[in-house]
């Protein structure tokens, strides 16, 4: 979404208008999460910039994407530009994309390179995690309904 609001309006008061740009995006938003997620992504982000106009637009997070719009009204722009670009994300925040195939090229590799990547010494010890308590399976909760049969209810 690229849009430009214009705040002025020969009716409106320049707070209402304010509220319908904020009820313009968030309804935008929910259109864009109810759309399907690509293989692998588990959620929609949303890229924000927001600015007096197209060129003064500065990257904002989503979530004071509302502060900085009180914030630019706060300033008497007359005027907000919003761009919003919905991303697929994986589950830590990534963007899903698929990952390119290696080449041949990456796969050899030299022994002076495997050499620094892994020095071996004998006279380091293992490391080894540190000690945790053991944990215990939760107990069953006791069943709330009779443990009588539904056919014995019934023949009675």
């Amino acid at each position: 979404m690229k849009k430009t609001f214009k705040l002025e309006h020969p009716k409106i008061k320049v707070p209402r208008v304010v509220d319908s740009v904020k009820h313009d995006i968030k309804k935008y938003l929910k259109k864009e999460r109810k759309n399907t997620l690509p293989a692998g992504a588990k959620y929609w982000g949303f890229d924000c910039k927001l600015g007096a106009s197209e060129e003064t637009a500065v990257e904002v997070q989503l979530p004071s994407l509302t502060k900085s719009i009180d914030g630019l009204v706060e300033k008497n722009s007359m005027t907000i530009y919003v761009e919003i670009t919905a991303k697929a994300l994986e589950g830590g925040g990534t963007p899903a994309v698929e990952t390119p195939q290696e080449s041949p090229e990456a796969e050899e590799h030299s022994p002076e390179t495997e050499e620094q990547a892994a020095p071996t010494t004998a006279h380091t010890a293992p490391q080894t995690a540190p000690q945790t308590a053991p944990q215990t399976a939760p107990q069953t909760a006791k069943p709330i309904w009779p443990t009588q049969s539904l056919k014995s209810s019934q023949e009675d």
